[in-house]
């Protein structure tokens, strides 16, 4: 992307910046997850500072579940690696949606995840009248799964206000707040690939919150 687009709004969403993701201890530690926590921080308040929302998301398994026949048992709810990482700036979310509830699937994508009253990502991004233009920046753990899952969706959505509504919903992966668990060594890369083919723009935490590839206006 090389010039600035211009938005009516912006969503920023945090996908599972939680303790057994983003710690070397973690159960399921992402290689160098918690150096996303600072670009993704640093989007959120510009977020904010904008007018937009921002919505972190959070695996809450249950403590069987079909999902850890794939994974070492991570993330159960009420656990201490269920929390989010202690210097994700809590202050600046608006929606905080759960996800992962159920025994026998995934739940990657946060959009198959709702808040404590059932709002969903999905009524957050879409546009709430013919004019309106939503930027939706994603980063959190980990590229090839969660965000990767979360990033379609959201293309999903987007797509269907094509071709009447072009740009209706820009989605933007923040590349420097994701980082990928690669079981196999090419997984992030495959997955950023696959984002980008499928119409994600990348963009860093930099080039939204001080070079202006992002703008905002009423």
């Amino acid at each position: 992307m090389t010039n600035p687009e211009t938005y009516n709004r912006v969503v920023t969403i945090g996908v599972d910046i939680q303790n057994d993701f983003a710690l070397p201890t973690g159960a399921l530690s992402v290689p160098d997850g918690e150096a996303i926590v600072a670009p993704f921080n640093a989007v959120a308040e510009w977020t904010r500072t904008n007018g937009g929302q921002v919505a972190l998301t959070a695996d809450q398994h249950p403590t069987e579940t079909e999902h850890f026949k794939k994974w070492p048992v991570h993330c159960v709810a009420g656990t201490e690696g269920a929390d989010l990482h202690k210097d994700v700036q809590t202050d600046l979310w608006d929606r905080f949606i759960v996800k992962g509830t159920s025994t026998v699937d995934d739940g990657y994508s946060g959009f198959e995840g709702a808040d404590t009253n059932g709002k969903t990502l999905e009524a957050m991004i879409r546009p709430t009248d013919d004019h309106e233009r939503v930027a939706v920046l994603i980063g959190g753990l980990a590229t090839d799964y969660c965000v990767e899952a979360t990033v379609l969706d959201a293309l999903e959505v987007a797509r269907e206000y094509l071709p009447v509504y072009p740009r209706r919903i820009g989605v933007f992966v923040v590349e420097d707040a994701i980082r990928a668990v690669n079981i196999n060594p090419e997984d992030g890369e495959r997955a950023i690939a696959k984002m980008k083919l499928k119409g994600a723009h990348f963009v860093t935490a930099q080039e939204v919150t001080q070079n202006g590839m992002i703008q905002v206006e009423a």
